[in-house]
């Protein structure tokens, strides 16, 4: 099971709120270390368009394989389309079916372990 969280550059209304720090952390570096602590998930991906997001996760324990092209970055992208990208990276460039990928957004901070597990 692959854990896929996407962290986009802008935001419309709050710009890179993905990084923003919340009680001294970075917000997604919440949803990262939930995801890590999971024994069902086998990787953490992050899909960004930013290289500073990029870099900073991977500091976090989490893998950016690709960087995310600008026209999935829009307001009227969807979720799915993100999943899908990412789908078509592991099809296409490792050669892998993931039995599964968990959707977690940086912006629920609070979420606990269980809703995680329960999510898979």
């Amino acid at each position: 099971m692959i854990a896929l969280i996407p962290a986009k550059r802008n935001s419309k209304r709050l710009p890179n709120k993905n990084i923003k720090n919340i009680n001294g952390k970075p917000l997604i570096l919440y949803t990262i270390n939930a995801a890590l602590k999971s024994k069902k998930i086998s990787r953490v991906i992050v899909s960004t368009d930013c290289e500073n997001i990029a870099k900073m996760v991977s500091n976090f324990g989490a893998e950016v394989p690709f960087l995310r092209p600008k026209k999935l970055c829009g307001t009227k992208t969807s979720l799915i389309d993100v999943c899908g990208h990412a789908l078509n990276y592991f099809k296409k460039k490792e050669n892998i079916n993931p039995s599964g990928i968990v959707a977690l957004q940086p912006t629920s901070p609070l979420r606990k372990l269980d809703l995680v597990y329960k999510s898979l």
